[in-house]
Order: C-alpha cells, then sequence, then structure tokens
C-alpha cells in the first residue's frame, strides 16, 4: 500500500505549518462521515463518533452538570479545536487530503465515490465496499470576540484573515458561513471556514490511480442545494445562515419564529444584521461546487475509469433509497432513524435495521421522514436517534414530534439514547448511542450483494435522487 506520509510534499513542509489533524474540525459532518466509512469498510462500528477515550469520557460527563454549564462546557471544546487566525497560512489542503486518504486501509476497491458530504452515503459505501472522498472541509477558526448576532462583523473579519489561507491553497474556494441558529454555541469563539476543492488533489489522484481495482468507476456525489450568499473575493463567499430549521430569507430578512429565538437567547435583536447578498452559490456544508466535475471528468477519461454522476436536490433525498435498499437486502421490518453524526453502518447492519438519515433534528427533517413513512410499506420496529446542537433553536423539531413518527412502527416505536429532559443539550447522546445499539439483538444480515445498478434503479422511484453515467442527461 503507498505511504502518503513519506511523499515529497509531506516532506517539503514548513515547521509552522498546521498538522491536518489540528486544522480540521472532528465535530463537522464531513470528517464525521469520513471516520464512519472508513471505519465500516474495516468492519468497525462509529462508537465515540470514532474517536478515542477521552472524546467519549468527556461527552459523558456533560450529563452530570447542569444544562447551562454544560453548554459551555461544550463550546470551550468546540473553540479549542479552532486554528488561531494568524496561523491559517499554515493550513495546507493538500496535507489535509493526505490525511483524509489515510484513514483508508485497503486495496482493490470496487469504486470510489468523490464529492458532498452525506449520512445515508456512508451506509452505501458500506454496502458497496467503496471508500468515500469529502469535497469539503471544516477549518474552524478561533475567534472569542465572535458575535452570533452579527454576521457582518464575521464577514469583516474573514475578509481580514482569510487571504493568507487562499493564497496557500490555490484549488479551494472558501465558504465562510455563520448560522446563529442551530450553531449559536458554536461560533460565539469560533468562525467556521468550509473549504471546497475546486479540483482534485495530489492525495486524492493518486489514491484513485493506485488504490482502485482495474476499471472501478469513480462516482461524483453533487448536492445541489444552494444558499445566498455575500461575495468577499474570486474564491471567498460569506453565507449568513444553514441549512435546517429555517429558510435562507428569514435570515436575511426576518422572521416570526426567528424573531421568538432570539427573544429567548436574551439577543436586543429580532434577526442577525446580514450583509447583502449578491449572488447564490452551493451551500456551505452540503453543496457541491461543480468545478470539481470538469477536473474529475478530465482524471476519468485519462485513466479510463467509468465516471458516474449522483445527483441530489437535498441532503436528505439519498435517504430513502438507501432505506428501500438496505431494507430487501436485510428483508427486515425495522427501521433505525439517524440524525447528524449519529449514525452507524456497522451496528446498523448487524442489528438488522434498514438506515433512515436525517441532516438535524428539525422539522424539514421530520418532514422527510413523515413522507417515507408515508410511502413505504410499514415498519414493525422504530428507533430515532436526535443530534444535541445546544439550542432550542427556530425550526427545531421536538421530542413530542419525534415520538409521534416513531409510534407510526406497527409493535414499538422508540426514541434511542436520549434524555428528553435535557434534549436539545443532552451532549452525553454523542457517547451513548453506540453502546445502546450494540445491546439491541442481532438482526438479519443482507442475503444480496449491492451494486450501481440497483442503486441507479431505486433512486427512480424516489424524487430528487439521479444516478447516471456521466455522459447521460
Amino acid at each position: 500500500m503507498p505511504r502518503y506520509e513519506g511523499s515529497d510534499a509531506v516532506r517539503s513542509r514548513e515547521a509552522t505549518d498546521v498538522e491536518p489533524e489540528r486544522a480540521v474540525a472532528a465535530f463537522d459532518s464531513a470528517s464525521a462521515f469520513l471516520r464512519a466509512t472508513a471505519r465500516a469498510l474495516r468492519g468497525e462500528d462509529f462508537a465515540r463518533l470514532g474517536q478515542g477515550l477521552v472524546a467519549g469520557t468527556g461527552a459523558r460527563l456533560t450529563a452530570l452538570l447542569p444544562e447551562r454549564l454544560s453548554s459551555r462546557v461544550y463550546t470551550a471544546a468546540g473553540a479549542r479545536e479552532g486554528v488561531p487566525a494568524d496561523r491559517l497560512g499554515g493550513v495546507d489542503t493538500e496535507a489535509i487530503a493526505e490525511w483524509a486518504v489515510r484513514h483508508y486501509t485497503g486495496n482493490d476497491y470496487p469504486a470510489a465515490f468523490v464529492g458532498s458530504s452525506n449520512g445515508a452515503l456512508t451506509h452505501l459505501c458500506a454496502a458497496l465496499g467503496a471508500p468515500w472522498l469529502p469535497q469539503t472541509t471544516l477549518v474552524p477558526v478561533r475567534w472569542p470576540d465572535n458575535d452570533p448576532d452579527r454576521p457582518d462583523l464575521a464577514r469583516e473579519f474573514g475578509a481580514r484573515v482569510a487571504p493568507p489561507l487562499l493564497e496557500r491553497n490555490p484549488d479551494v474556494a472558501l465558504h465562510h458561513m455563520h448560522d446563529a441558529n442551530q450553531d449559536r454555541l458554536m461560533i460565539a469563539k469560533m468562525a467556521y471556514f468550509r473549504l471546497k476543492w475546486l479540483r482534485l488533489p495530489e492525495a486524492y489522484r493518486r489514491f484513485l490511480t493506485e488504490r482502485l481495482a482495474p476499471g472501478a468507476p469513480i462516482v461524483l456525489v453533487e448536492d445541489g442545494s444552494s444558499w445566498p450568499v455575500s461575495r468577499v473575493a474570486e474564491r471567498h463567499v460569506f453565507q449568513t445562515g444553514a441549512r435546517g430549521g429555517l429558510q435562507p430569507e428569514e435570515y436575511v430578512h426576518g422572521s416570526p419564529e426567528l424573531s421568538r429565538f432570539q427573544r429567548a437567547q436574551g439577543s436586543p435583536r429580532s434577526a442577525p444584521v446580514a450583509p447583502p447578498v449578491d449572488e447564490w452559490a452551493a451551500e456551505a456544508e452540503w453543496g457541491f461546487a461543480p468545478e470539481l466535475r470538469t477536473d474529475v471528468a478530465s482524471f476519468a477519461a485519462r485513466h479510463t475509469r467509468p465516471l458516474y454522476r449522483l445527483r441530489l436536490d437535498e441532503p436528505e433525498a439519498l435517504s430513502p433509497v438507501v432505506a428501500e435498499l438496505e431494507r430487501r437486502r436485510r428483508n427486515t421490518d425495522r427501521l433505525l432513524v439517524e440524525s447528524f453524526i449519529m449514525l452507524d453502518p456497522v451496528q446498523a447492519g448487524r442489528t438488522g435495521a434498514a438506515p433512515f438519515w436525517t441532516v438535524f433534528a428539525v422539522e424539514h427533517s421530520a418532514a422527510a421522514l413523515a413522507r417515507y413513512l408515508d410511502a413505504a410499506e410499514p415498519y414493525q420496529d422504530i428507533d430515532v436517534l436526535l443530534f444535541n446542537h445546544g439550542v432550542r433553536s427556530a425550526g427545531m423539531a421536538d421530542t413530542d414530534r419525534w415520538s409521534t413518527l416513531a409510534r407510526r412502527a406497527g409493535r414499538r416505536g422508540r426514541l434511542l439514547a436520549i434524555d428528553r429532559d435535557r434534549f436539545p443539550a443532552d451532549f452525553a447522546s454523542l457517547a451513548r448511542f453506540v453502546p445502546v445499539l450494540r445491546r439491541e439483538p442481532a438482526g438479519r444480515q443482507p442475503v444480496t450483494d449491492l451494486t450501481l445498478t440497483d442503486v441507479a434503479d431505486e433512486a427512480t422511484r424516489w424524487p430528487g435522487v439521479r444516478l447516471t453515467a456521466d455522459d447521460e442527461p
């Protein structure tokens, strides 16, 4: 197997460079899904979100603290991951790409996925035995003076500190995201700098050249989610708000629900002070930057690898496809509803559950689950995991809403691994959910293999998702 640690790129790094493990946020969707996918391909579950014992112990200890104090601990823990603003010139995205591919230990993979982050995709990769390489990565930047309700000042901060980062890394675009609703606790001490590769980094090229089986296809994952942004520089945009409980225009113009949330947080403002919108761009966390497609298509042609495009209208569009595929393969009547980074392909497989992934514990995601349950054959058991983001944000779906959906099961519906009295600040659930799943009895295992043809066929039954060869419309 190639030793990326010994590459010329690694040897030539400056002593002042920020190590990839230090630069990339561990709490983000992209890094979590990368860990979950790589671990699933090795047959390992997602205990402690794929991190060490210390991380799991810290999360569990928050259950012993009052909610206000545990929220402060949550904020402080996130802030420690931030890169100091004066060290952004030491962030090397080529080194981050090398770090990403080191998660995978195998060779002769039958396919590889490249592109948008997606929780349902981790199950698809596990079933196909295929790795996923993210287009987007989150570099959190320390900023203790960040005011969640002043995105206009956050834009100014980004414009001031980002140039060294962009000069060092010409093949990425910066999507600076500022969400005063769901990310309120985290952004109190940091800025979210999401970087999107516009061209394949060298480590990805080597991986796709050397680690795939002969003739194995590349599948581009293209989430069409977009968001209004303010243009800061040629490869730098600022995004007020994010996909979740509110619509884009509510962050810009305000809404009654957002006003109620702001008042509950003690804010004197009815809505964040947003900078003017110039254009629409790929949504920072989930959206696909289309510039990468051209480079991947050229790479696939040069290396005579088939290229497919998995196009999604939104992140949850893939969830019913994966749930139905796994339901049939396991001949199961049990559903496991996952939430953001609370997911586990290995434990879902061991217990014989069909997985339905949701973005967040918000009304939009609850509605997506309801639509699936309306369209699917009834399940006898429905278990629901809920991600805790710390605040009763606008658009959040409460535990009663999720319990009602779980009770649509014919036999048993439950919320798993959650302290309902502490939701949405039950941070210990992050460490608790995999041990809870481990205690569930084993279920039926897949009786058939999965192919890309199966995925393409199932996708035709559901809106908002298509898997086609690159030359198909």
